[in-house]
């Protein structure tokens, strides 16, 4: 077996978690698959996975040998595609993670913009309301709330903030006193994520500059924004949601916001994309990361469900070091 395939054998490991399953995958022995794995630590003299009779898990070392594999298994994918195929069209599975709080209306218009471009790439999406790890969990990009810890193998680039807001539904409120203060909102039974999700202190800021943090416990905990929200619309109690989620609800009356004079200070309402460090990033990935640049404002939100693009926006995106087609600038500028 040659170093390029064992290499594909560790990843599949790696991911299935079997070397049953990997080999199936590949429909190859066991043995085979085996040996593979015994070749690649002989060459590195270490050991790339913890093996028991029952689990298998990658050392640090694999972890590390794991992401860089990927990459370069990727990016050899793509070479051999762009010699088979004329146009060079980038192909092949882009996995992205979002954070559940984002609205999936607006996400849902830019992943299908991507997609219409470039049609040979397949997209798979994970939604979670857990903060993933990108390289662990085998994701070429993620759109993440809050912010994320800096490293060499995580790039991030903040795109916008979304607001959240306090909600109830109108049958609630007939039932209920209306709050007119955060600390009226301790007396409902309150809407929110597990406390692993976030923390139940929220802070407040009134129009007039002042600011004070409430602690809010839930009476009902779901971990997904989305499920959360239709809790609010059922009339189980009041909740906090990104505006952008509520939007729709806010406007048809079917959730009414709570205390208006107040605004919600929260690290969650900035969202940003997220991607492994560009040295091993494959050409499906990078055109990813370029088309969401683009169909973002710097510093607003564009209708993704257009797909317009905005000069700052790609001017950030040049000086990131993402390639622009100068096509777009003349579009954008004609349009103006």
């Amino acid at each position: 077996m040659d170093h390029i395939q064992a290499m594909r054998v560790f990843v599949q490991v790696a991911e299935n978690h079997s070397f049953r399953r990997a080999a199936q995958h590949l429909t190859v022995s066991n043995a085979l698959a085996t040996r593979a794995i015994a070749m690649l630590e002989a060459q590195l003299h270490v050991r790339l996975l913890n093996r028991t009779t029952r689990t298998l898990s990658l050392t640090e070392a694999g972890a590390q040998y794991l992401d860089g594999c990927r990459s370069l298994l990727e990016e050899l994918d793509q070479l051999e595609a762009a010699i088979l195929c004329s146009d060079g069209e980038p192909g092949g599975t882009l996995r992205i993670v979002a954070a559940g709080a984002l609205s999936m209306t607006s996400l849902t218009g830019l992943l299908d913009g991507y997609r219409k471009r470039y049609p040979k790439v397949k997209l798979h999406v994970t939604l979670s309301d857990k903060r993933v790890d990108l390289i662990e969990g085998g994701f070429d990009a993620g759109f993440v709330t809050g912010s994320m810890p800096s490293g060499a193998e995580v790039v991030e680039h903040p795109l916008v903030t979304n607001p959240m807001v306090a909600v109830a539904s109108p049958a609630y409120l007939r039932q209920h006193d209306v709050p007119e203060s955060p600390e009226d909102l301790t007396r409902h039974g309150f809407i929110g994520l597990p406390q692993e999700s976030r923390d139940a202190a929220w802070g407040f800021r009134h129009h007039d500059g002042s600011s004070q943090s409430v602690k809010l416990e839930p009476s009902y905990t779901v971990n997904n924004a989305l499920m959360v929200r239709q809790a609010a619309l059922a009339g189980m109690g009041p909740a906090i949601v990104p505006q952008d989620v509520a939007a729709a609800d806010l406007k048809d009356g079917t959730l009414v916001r709570l205390i208006p004079d107040y605004s919600i200070d929260d690290p969650e309402v900035s969202m940003s994309i997220v991607y492994p460090s560009r040295k091993y990033l494959a050409a499906k990935t990078r055109l990813f990361v370029e088309h969401v640049l683009a169909c973002f404002s710097f510093g607003e939100q564009v209708d993704l469900r257009r797909g317009e693009p905005d000069v700052e926006a790609l001017k950030a995106a040049s000086h990131h070091g993402f390639s622009i087609p100068a096509a777009v600038y003349g579009a954008i500028h004609a349009a103006r």
